[in-house]
């Protein structure tokens, strides 16, 4: 299992961010704008990247192993009039059937696993996604400097992949590009792998 349950007491604890990021943004637009693609939002905690999937008009689902998480997730949705499917589960087992859906989002949640469960992780991915289907995934690397009082970002519950690492990940994959994104926040240096791969 991939889970880890201290998520559930922080997600319990701490107010999450309510908007995606600019670099998922940027990647569904240059994707699927237009399209009718259904959409998973992997670990997608209280549900921003969900909210913005959904919000263009994509048909969208969300995971997560925190039922806190997913509660205040489908507590939005249902505020804002929005449609989504949401699963509390486990990510190495994803409850999908093959080739169900066009894409697949990481928003900094794969990064949270060990390498072995990343690899099972992207095994599923590879079984749910459409032929052709692609995924975007957010991974911080090894430049990225991190406080240490910032709990959520310790050495317990982060792995920063290098770019042989990814390579590796995501091997079975075919189109892989692998970018860069680098910012500061509260003496954080956040770099960031900004990946898409394609079944």
């Amino acid at each position: 299992m991939a889970w880890d349950d201290t998520w559930e007491n922080i997600y319990q604890e701490k107010e999450w961010g309510k908007y995606p990021p600019e670099e998922l943004v940027r990647f569904m637009m240059r994707n699927y704008k237009g399209k009718q693609a259904k959409v998973l939002d992997l670990g997608c905690g209280t549900g921003a990247a969900t909210w913005f999937i959904a919000r263009e008009g994509f048909i969208a689902y969300g995971i997560d192993g925190s039922e806190t998480a997913i509660q205040k997730a489908k507590q939005r949705f249902q505020e804002e009039n929005l449609k989504g499917e949401f699963l509390v589960g486990d990510f190495t087992k994803l409850d999908y059937p093959d080739n169900f859906f066009d894409c697949i989002v990481d928003i900094s949640s794969l990064q949270h696993n060990s390498p072995e469960n990343m690899k099972l992780v992207l095994e599923e991915v590879n079984r749910v996604l459409k032929p052709e289907g692609k995924i975007f995934s957010m991974m911080a690397n090894q430049n990225s400097i991190l406080n240490q009082d910032v709990n959520i970002h310790s050495e317990r519950y982060i792995h920063r992949v290098t770019k042989e690492e990814v390579n590796n990940l995501f091997s079975k994959f075919s189109n892989l590009i692998i970018d860069e994104s680098s910012r500061t926040d509260n003496s954080n240096r956040i770099n960031h792998f900004l990946i898409q791969a394609q079944k």
